[in-house]
C-alpha cells in the first residue's frame, strides 16, 4: 500500500493556497511546476504558456509526475488569473467572465526569446 503525499500551493497574489494528496511522491514535480509557472508569470518576454508547460512536462518519466506538474504549474498561474478578477483589473490579453475571448495576441507574444 501506498503512503499518501501531501503537496501544497502556497498562497499566491492574495489567493489562497491549497493543499493537495497524491497517492504517489511526486511533491518535486508539482514544485517544479510551481516554479516554471511563477517564472513564466514574472517574465516580460517568456514565449507561449502552453508551450513552456509542455516542453517541460514532457520531460518527466511518470504520468503520475507528469499530471503533479501540471496541476501546480496551471495552480499558480490560476492564482494570477483569479487575483486580477478579484481587483477588478482583467489580465492583459485576457477577459474574464462571460463574453467571447479577446482574440487579439498580446504585444509580448510578438517578442522572440
Amino acid at each position: 500500500m501506498s503512503k499518501e503525499v501531501e503537496t501544497y500551493l502556497p498562497s499566491y497574489d492574495g489567493q489562497p493556497g491549497v493543499e493537495i494528496t497524491w497517492s504517489t511522491d511526486c511533491k518535486e514535480a508539482f514544485e517544479n511546476g510551481i516554479k516554471l509557472a511563477q517564472f513564466w508569470l514574472d517574465s516580460a518576454c517568456s514565449g507561449w504558456l502552453w508551450a513552456v508547460m509542455i516542453a517541460e512536462r514532457d520531460l518527466l518519466p511518470r504520468a503520475i509526475d507528469r499530471r503533479a506538474f501540471e496541476v501546480g504549474f496551471l495552480g499558480r498561474v490560476h492564482q494570477r488569473l483569479r487575483s486580477h478578477e478579484a481587483s477588478s483589473q482583467p489580465a492583459k490579453g485576457v477577459v474574464l467572465g462571460g463574453g467571447q475571448p479577446d482574440r487579439r495576441l498580446p504585444a509580448e507574444t510578438a517578442c522572440r526569446c
